[in-house]
């Protein structure tokens, strides 16, 4: 089921972060017309209650990110933006900012901070950013990151802007004031052209194993139109995850057309990790790495070599039957529990 739809307003960003494609040489850009069409189009699935807003840096659409806010809101969604901070150049200005964001209808904001981000967005504006975010009590999300000897922890960040954090939770319900406070930490995923320059010794790890959780169920429409039916954290013009452009298609055609896809099925159903192998066992000469940041990491590693698309492209037929019965199977599942019992009790 779709819950929300998250828009890559633009790629540009202020930042250049190493592991990322975004940055001040990137002008891509969703238009305020465009995003009114697809939150419409969102609407008429029936189950999308969320719009996000991110990038890039979403702030630097100036007027066209407050007035999409306000529409989304008008229509009784709920919103978000993920943004770095760089407002807060000042305690005022970053209250008049955050202000303007709840006249909008903004509903909660995350702020991305790590390492990374802070070689080029100075933390005292990331500072001010949240300290205005938490005295209007705006729900606010500290998007973390961090490598094995990051300088800029959860400690740190909690000292910096002299309130404790709470690490987020999936599923716990929270106080609003505790809403306001919260934190998410998980490892850098090196995903970039510059991806090779990696330190692996720095690198964390969580699972990248087993299905993705993401593919098919959310939905990302990147700044060049382009609809993205995953998490979005990988290369964004992988022909494997980003086959319609919503300046074509509608965003329900484009659901449909992802749903019937099979590479993507069995991303959704094996994962990456199980795609890999299938490619190493049709060509043993094309290795992996025996350790991924997770699993957006491996997915990006796989469709990223032409090689191994090559291979998939050319042997996807052997797993479509595979990939259909199992989805097959799982449909069936959520109308007949008895029929998955044996399987849940394993």
């Amino acid at each position: 089921m779709i819950k929300s739809i998250c828009f890559l307003t633009t790629y540009q960003c202020n930042a250049k972060c190493s592991h990322c494609e975004c940055g001040p040489q990137e002008y891509e850009r969703l238009s305020l017309a465009d995003m009114i069409r697809l939150i419409d189009e969102g609407i008429e699935l029936g189950t999308v209650g969320q719009i996000v807003f991110s990038g890039g840096e979403p702030t630097l659409l100036g007027d066209d990110l407050f007035d999409a806010i306000r529409y989304a809101s008008s229509r009784a969604l709920l919103t978000r933006i993920v943004t770095n901070g760089w407002w807060g150049t000042t305690p005022k200005a970053a209250s008049d900012y955050v202000n303007r964001l709840r006249e909008s209808g903004l509903s909660e904001i995350n702020i991305s901070v790590d390492d990374l981000h802070q070689k080029y967005i100075s933390l005292s504006r990331v500072v001010n950013a949240f300290r205005a975010c938490y005295d209007q009590r705006l729900p606010c999300l500290i998007a973390h990151k961090q490598n094995r000897d990051a300088e800029i922890t959860p400690e740190v960040l909690s000292r910096e802007f002299g309130i404790e954090l709470i690490p987020f939770e999936p599923g716990h319900r929270y106080t609003h004031e505790e809403s306001c406070r919260l934190i998410s930490t998980g490892a850098i995923i090196p995903i970039t052209r510059d991806e090779e320059l990696a330190d692996e010794s720095q690198m964390l790890s969580s699972p990248w194993t087993g299905s993705c959780s993401s593919v098919l169920r959310d939905i990302i429409v990147g700044a060049k139109g382009n609809f993205l039916p995953c998490c979005g954290i990988i290369q964004k013009d992988l022909p494997e995850l980003t086959r319609h452009s919503l300046h074509k298609h509608s965003l329900i055609d484009a659901i449909d057309y992802a749903n019937q896809d099979v590479v993507l099925n069995w991303i959704a159903l094996d994962g990456p990790a199980a795609m890999a192998a299938f490619v190493t066992e049709k060509n043993p000469k094309i290795q992996f790495k025996n350790r991924y940041a997770g699993i957006c990491h491996i997915c990006n590693d796989v469709l990223t070599r032409p090689e191994a698309r090559q291979i998939i492209a050319d042997h996807i037929s052997e797993i479509e039957a595979h990939v259909y019965m199992h989805r097959s199977f799982l449909e069936a599942a959520r109308e007949d529990r008895d029929l998955i019992s044996p399987y849940a009790s394993q």
